[in-house]
C-alpha cells in the first residue's frame, strides 16, 4: 500500500508552481487549510520538510528539490493514462492472439505482423498455426481475438481474406508424372499426403481429400518431404511452392489443369471490433495482399 497518494503530489506540485498554499489552494479548487495539512503529512511521511516560508512565498528545501522532477514525471505519467482509458472507451491491450489456417500466405501474414509489432513495441503476440476446424474452436473457446480459415463458426461476423490456389505434386518418378493427362478419379487411386485436421472436438475433411490411401501429416512441409521421399502426391498451395525449388518434385498434369481454391474468411470476436490493433492488424493484412 502506497503511504503518499497522487493527489499530496498533485499538491506538492502545486505549491511550487503556484509560490505558496494559497495560490496552490486557488489552483486546485482547495482550501489553503486542506493544502496546509497535505504537506504536512506528506513531510511527516517522508521524515524531512519540504519547503520553508520566505516572506509569503513557500520555497523549496534542497530535499524537496531533489523530489520533484520525479515527482512530476509520476503526476504526469498518471494524467496520460487516465486520458487514454477515457478516450479510448476500451481496454488497453496488451497481448494480440491470432488464429491462422497454414493454407494463409506465409510472406505476406509475416510482413503484416512484422508491421503491427513495429506500431506496438509493446504488445505480446500469440500466433496460433491451425489446420481445419481447429481455428473455429479457438475462437469459440475465447483463445484468440482474430482468426483466419476457410470455416468459421456461427455468430461471427466474417470478411473473406484471400483465396488459395493449390495444386497436386509428386515425385518426377511418380506413375502419374509426365506429359500425359490423367483424370482425377486415375488420382484418386494413389496414396495421398493429407494435413491432419488440429481440431479437438471433430475431425474435418476438406472436400478435396479424395484419395481412398492416405499418409497423414502436420503441415505442409512434412507433405514437400513426403513427395520428395515418394511417400505419395499432395495437394499443396501455389505459394508454398514458389519458395521451393526441387526439380524432382513436379506438377501433376489433369485434366482441365485441375486446380483446387480455397476461400478464408477473417473473422474478430464481436467485442474486439472497434480495437486499435485489430484494426491495425486487418489493414496491414489487407494492404500485403493488394501487393501480390
Amino acid at each position: 500500500m502506497h503511504r503518499i497518494s497522487l493527489e499530496q503530489w498533485r499538491m506538492f506540485i502545486a505549491v511550487v508552481d503556484n509560490g505558496g498554499f494559497a495560490q496552490a489552494g486557488d489552483a486546485l479548487y482547495k482550501t489553503q487549510s486542506t493544502i496546509s495539512h497535505s504537506i504536512k503529512k506528506l513531510e511527516h511521511t517522508v521524515g524531512k520538510p519540504l519547503f520553508e516560508v520566505v516572506g509569503r512565498k513557500a520555497v523549496l528545501t534542497p530535499y524537496g528539490e531533489s523530489l520533484l522532477a520525479a515527482a512530476r514525471t509520476l503526476v504526469s505519467h498518471a494524467d496520460a493514462l487516465e486520458h487514454d482509458a477515457i478516450s479510448q472507451h476500451s481496454e488497453i491491450r496488451s497481448t494480440f492472439n491470432l488464429a491462422v489456417d497454414i493454407l494463409f500466405p506465409a510472406p505476406q501474414l509475416w510482413r503484416a505482423l512484422s508491421r503491427l509489432a513495429a506500431d506496438f513495441p509493446e504488445l505480446n503476440i500469440q500466433l496460433h498455426e491451425t489446420a481445419l476446424s481447429r481455428c473455429g474452436e479457438l475462437l469459440d473457446d475465447g483463445t484468440v481475438d482474430v482468426g483466419i480459415a476457410s470455416s468459421i463458426p456461427k455468430g461471427y461476423v466474417s470478411q473473406l481474406a484471400t483465396t488459395v490456389d493449390l495444386c497436386a505434386v509428386a515425385h518426377k518418378d511418380h506413375r502419374m508424372a509426365g506429359d500425359k493427362k490423367h483424370s482425377l478419379q486415375e488420382l484418386e487411386q494413389h496414396r495421398q499426403l493429407v494435413v491432419r485436421d488440429a481440431g479437438l472436438r471433430g475431425n474435418v475433411n476438406s472436400g478435396w481429400l479424395g484419395a481412398v490411401s492416405r499418409l497423414t501429416v502436420s503441415n505442409f512441409e512434412q507433405s514437400w518431404q513426403g513427395v520428395q521421399h515418394k511417400a505419395g502426391f499432395a495437394w499443396l498451395p501455389i505459394w508454398f511452392l514458389e519458395h521451393k525449388n526441387d526439380t524432382d518434385v513436379v506438377q501433376l498434369n489433369l485434366d482441365n489443369g485441375h486446380m483446387r481454391t480455397v476461400a478464408l474468411q477473417l473473422a474478430v470476436r464481436p467485442e474486439l471490433a472497434s480495437s486499435k490493433v485489430v484494426k491495425a492488424f486487418t489493414s496491414y493484412l489487407t494492404e500485403e495482399l493488394k501487393d501480390e
